[in-house]
C-alpha cells in the first residue's frame, strides 16, 4: 500500500465517463454510492476514509476498478508468480492488457528475463514486447530460434522501436545480418518510402555498394532508369533496382514506366518472377487511373495474370465506358467463386438478357432472394417483394448459462447504471471477445431491450447474427431522428441508414480523419453548416451530441440532396466523398449509364460500398416499417448518369 500512495492511477476512462455523464444520487442503490465515495477518497490519497469503504464493498463488480488502481502501483515490485497471480486476477477485465503491458515493459527495461517470461512465455503482439522476449529468450541460451526471429523483424521497410536495439546488436554481433539481409532490408525501405532509412542502410553494405548508391540515385529520381545503357547488367540485383525504379516512377509519370518497361522487357532485364510482378503493378496503376492510352496493354496481360482483384478491376472499368463485350469477357476469367457473388451474377444476367432472356430472368430471380444489394434491386426489377430472411428469436433453455454468470456483464449493468458509458463500453467489447456465439446473441438481445443499441449492433457484428435484423438495424434515437427527419424535410430511414453506415449508432465514434458522431460530420462541415442553418457550434467535441449531430448531418444531407436534384444515389455518395468527386465522376461516365452501372462503376471501394450499404439499409428499415418502397425512384432509374 505504500507505494500506492505515491503511484495511485485513477482509471482515466472511469473519470473521463464520470465527467460527461455524473449520475442523479437518488438514483443510486447504497452500493453504488459507497462505491464513490471510496472512488473519490482514493483519489484523494485519503486512505483512512477508503479503507473502511473498500472493506463494506466487499465483492461489488465494481471494486475491482478500485483494486487496479491501488495494484497498479505495487505491481513492479512483485516477481514471477506472485506477479503473474496479481494481473490474472483481472483476466476478464479491460484493465488485464493494461497491466500486463506495463510489467512487461518495465521487466524488459529492468532485464528481469524470468519475470518476463513468467508474464509472458508466448511471443506477445506488440513489436516492443516481442523484442524484450526474444532478448530474454536469448538470456535463456535459445540462440539459434532467437537469432531467425531478430532477422524477421530486423528485415522490414520502417525503423524499428529503440528496444529492438540491443536485440538487434546481439544479432549483428553474431554475425547474422548479412550484405544479402541488409540489401533485403534496403528494397523494403525504397518501397515504403523510408528515405533516411534507405540512406542510413546504404551506408552499412559492403559486397553490393556499387548498388546500393545507384538504388538511392533511382530512388531520388526514378526517370534516370531511362539510361537502360547503365543497367544492361544482368545480375539479379540490378533487376531488382529497375524494378523498384519503374514502380515508384509509376506513381509519377506512368507514361515513362510502361515505355521503359517494354524497353527493359526486350532486352531480358528481368527474371519471369521479376516480370510478373512488374505487369501487375502496372496493371494495377493502369485500372486505378483508368487510362484509355493503356487499355490495350491491360487487355493483352491481364488474361495471363490470373488475378480476380484485377478482373474486377477491369470489369468496373469495362461498366464504365458500357462495355458488355469486355464484360463478359472478364466475367468468364473469374473463379467459380467469385463469379458466383451476387454482384457479378447480377452483371453475368446483364450481359445475357438480351440473348437469353429466359435464362437471365431465372438467374435475377435468384438473385432476388438475396438479403443485399443486388437482392433487393433484382426484386424491384421483378416486381416483387424484398427479402428479408429473418430467423425467429431462439428459444432459450432454462438450464443454459444466466447472462449473470460472467461477472463482465453484471460490471456492464453497474457502469450503465452509474452513466459511465466509456468503461461500459470497454466491458462490453470484453465481455463479447471470450463469449461463444450463443451468449453474444442473448447479451445482444439484453442490450437491445435495454436501449443500448450500439451495444445490441456490436454483439451481432461479434456473434455474426446476421439473420436477426432488428438487433442489427434498431431504432435507435428515434426521438432524435424524427426531430431531424421534420426540420430538413428529409426521409427518416435515409438518415437513420447513414446513421448505421458510418457509426453503428456509436455517440462517439471518431474516424481517423477526424470525422464525429452518430452521422460522421467533418468539423469543417459541420462549421460550414451550423452556420448556414444557425445552429450553435463552437467545437468539434460538440458533435458527441446526438441532437446536434443528426441536426447538422441530415441539414447536410438535405443540401445534397438539393444540389444533386433529389437523387439520392448522387448525394448518398457525395456525403461518403465529396460532391466534387461525384460531379468528376458523373463527367466522366457522361450520361453512358444506369443506376447500377454508375454505382459499380464508383472507383473508391468504399463510397461504392457505402451508396449500396445505405440503399440496402434504408430498405431493412422501411420494410421493418411495413413500408413497402423500392431500392431506387423512377428519377434515379430514369436518369442518365
Amino acid at each position: 500500500m505504500c507505494k500506492a500512495v505515491m503511484n495511485v492511477v485513477i482509471s482515466s476512462a472511469i473519470l473521463l465517463a464520470g465527467a460527461l455523464n455524473a449520475p442523479s444520487a437518488f438514483a443510486l442503490t447504497p452500493t453504488q454510492k459507497t462505491f464513490l465515495e471510496a472512488e473519490k477518497a482514493l483519489k484523494k490519497q485519503d486512505y483512512e476514509v477508503y479503507k473502511p469503504l473498500r472493506a463494506k464493498l466487499g465483492d461489488y463488480p465494481l471494486a475491482i476498478y478500485l483494486d487496479h488502481d491501488i495494484d497498479i502501483g505495487d505491481l513492479n515490485g512483485l516477481h514471477g508468480a506472485a506477479a503473474k497471480n496479481l494481473i490474472d486476477k483481472y483476466q476478464t477485465t479491460p484493465m488485464y492488457n493494461r497491466l500486463r503491458s506495463k510489467y512487461l515493459n518495465n521487466a524488459g527495461t529492468q532485464k528481469r528475463w524470468s519475470d518476463y517470461l513468467a508474464i509472458s512465455p508466448d511471443v506477445p503482439t506488440d513489436i516492443r514486447l516481442q523484442c524484450y522476449y526474444y532478448e530474454a529468450k536469448l538470456a535463456k541460451g535459445e540462440i539459434k530460434t532467437v537469432y531467425a526471429a531478430a532477422q524477421s523483424l530486423w528485415v522490414f521497410g520502417s525503423s524499428r522501436p529503440k528496444e529492438c536495439d540491443p536485440l538487434f546488436n546481439a544479432w549483428t554481433k553474431a554475425g547474422k545480418r548479412t550484405q544479402d539481409v541488409i540489401w533485403a532490408r534496403m528494397m523494403l525501405s525504397f518501397e515504403t518510402g523510408e528515405t533516411s532509412l534507405l540512406s542510413y542502410l546504404s551506408q552499412k553494405i559492403t559486397t553490393h555498394n556499387n548498388e546500393a548508391k545507384r538504388l538511392v540515385a533511382v530512388y531520388k529520381d526514378p526517370n534516370s532508369l531511362r539510361h537502360t545503357e547503365k543497367f544492361k547488367d544482368k545480375n539479379p540485383i540490378v533487376g531488382d533496382i529497375v524494378a523498384a525504379g519503374l514502380k515508384r516512377l509509376a506513381r509519377k509519370d506512368l507514361d515513362q514506366a510502361i515505355n521503359l518497361y517494354e524497353r527493359y522487357q526486350k532486352a531480358n532485364r528481368f527474371t519471369p518472377a521479376q516480370a510478373q510482378q512488374l505487369d501487375k503493378y502496372l496493371v494495377r496503376r493502369i485500372l486505378i487511373e483508368q487510362d484509355d492510352s493503356h487499355k490495350s496493354y491491360v487487355d493483352n496481360v491481364l488474361a495471363e495474370l490470373k488475378s480476380d482483384d484485377l478482373f474486377e478491376r477491369r470489369l468496373r472499368w469495362a461498366i464504365r465506358d458500357h462495355d458488355m463485350r469486355s464484360i463478359a469477357r472478364y466475367l468468364n476469367l473469374l473463379q467459380p467463386e467469385t463469379l458466383a457473388k451476387e454482384r457479378w451474377q447480377y452483371w453475368l444476367y446483364r450481359t445475357n438478357a438480351k440473348d437469353a432472356p429466359e435464362s437471365a430472368t431465372k438467374a435475377l430471380a435468384t438473385i432476388s432472394n438475396e438479403r443485399n444489394f443486388y437482392g433487393f434491386a433484382a426484386a424491384q426489377f421483378l416486381n416483387k417483394p424484398v427479402s428479408l430472411n429473418q430467423s425467429p428469436e431462439p428459444v432459450v433453455d432454462a438450464s443454459s448459462q444466466k447472462l449473470t454468470d460472467d461477472v463482465g456483464f453484471v460490471r456492464v449493468q453497474e457502469l450503465m447504471a452509474l452513466d459511465r458509458y466509456f468503461d461500459a463500453r470497454y466491458e462490453w467489447m470484453s465481455l463479447l471477445r471470450r463469449s461463444d456465439n450463443t451468449m453474444r446473441a442473448r447479451y445482444g438481445r439484453y442490450a437491445h431491450e435495454q436501449g443500448w443499441y450500439d451495444f445490441g449492433v456490436e454483439a451481432s457484428i461479434q456473434g455474426k447474427l446476421w439473420d436477426d435484423i432488428p438487433l442489427r438495424f434498431p431504432m435507435a434515437h428515434q426521438e432524435g431522428f424524427e426531430h431531424a427527419s421534420k426540420k430538413h424535410k428529409v426521409n427518416i430511414d435515409e438518415i437513420r441508414a447513414i446513421s448505421r453506415r458510418e457509426s453503428a449508432f456509436y455517440l462517439y465514434a471518431t474516424s481517423g480523419v477526424g470525422a464525429r458522431g452518430l452521422m460522421q460530420i467533418m468539423p469543417a462541415t459541420a462549421k460550414a453548416t451550423a452556420k448556414k442553418h444557425g445552429a450553435k457550434y463552437s467545437d468539434p467535441k460538440d458533435l458527441y451530441s446526438a441532437e446536434l449531430n443528426l441536426n447538422l448531418g441530415s441539414a447536410y444531407y438535405a443540401q445534397l440532396l438539393k444540389e444533386f436534384n433529389q437523387n439520392r444515389i448522387l448525394a448518398t455518395a457525395a456525403y461518403n466523398a465529396g460532391p466534387s468527386r461525384v460531379r468528376r465522376w458523373l463527367a466522366n461516365s457522361d450520361g453512358k449509364l444506369d443506376a447500377m452501372g454508375f454505382i459499380e462503376a464508383i472507383p473508391f471501394t468504399e463510397t461504392r460500398e457505402y451508396v449500396q450499404a445505405v440503399f440496402s439499409y434504408r430498405l431493412i428499415y422501411e420494410a421493418q416499417e411495413q413500408k413497402a418502397q423500392p431500392l431506387f425512384s423512377e428519377a434515379e432509374l430514369k436518369f442518365a448518369y
